[in-house]
């Protein structure tokens, strides 16, 4: 085989493989769009879709919804407004047993930038977000998918 038929045979099958992969990724994607909320015009919006991504992280040890149990984390189901630590059914650490504010959207972005800022000693596994337009975008998401619709 010459080596320019070699390379179009190579070029073939990448551009075969891409378009498999291409297809694979929108089928995979397709479930999770028609279920996001919907912005103004009825598609989810640059920031929750951003912030569905960045959840990825979060999911091996939180749910998100109502009826789900918990993880590693609690579920998150109504965090927003909640009393910390209030699942009486989660083993919380004991420095966020003994807090006692309320998850309001200013605390949870303080959390999702750095946990052991806000409650010293906790024990939760995680660095924290350091960009603000990746905190925003989570807290969107996280809004959208843990209250009561």
């Amino acid at each position: 085989m010459t080596n320019s038929i070699r390379s179009a045979v190579l070029a073939s099958l990448a551009s075969v493989s891409l378009l498999g992969l291409t297809q694979a990724a929108i089928a995979a994607d397709a479930p999770a769009k028609a279920t996001a909320p919907a912005a103004a015009k009825g598609a989810p919006s640059p920031e929750y879709k951003r912030g569905k991504l960045l959840f990825i992280q979060c999911r091996a040890c939180h749910e998100l919804a109502a009826d789900a149990p918990d993880k590693v984390g609690p579920n998150l189901y109504g965090v927003i407004g909640r009393k910390v630590a209030a699942r009486e059914e989660f083993g919380y650490s004991p420095a966020l047993r003994a807090a006692t504010f309320s998850w309001d959207r200013a605390t949870l972005e303080r959390w999702i930038e750095k946990p052991s800022a806000v409650v010293p000693g906790n024990a939760m596994a995680f660095a924290g977000i350091a960009e603000a337009k990746d905190r925003a975008a989570l807290l969107a998401y996280l809004e959208a998918e843990t209250t009561a619709k």
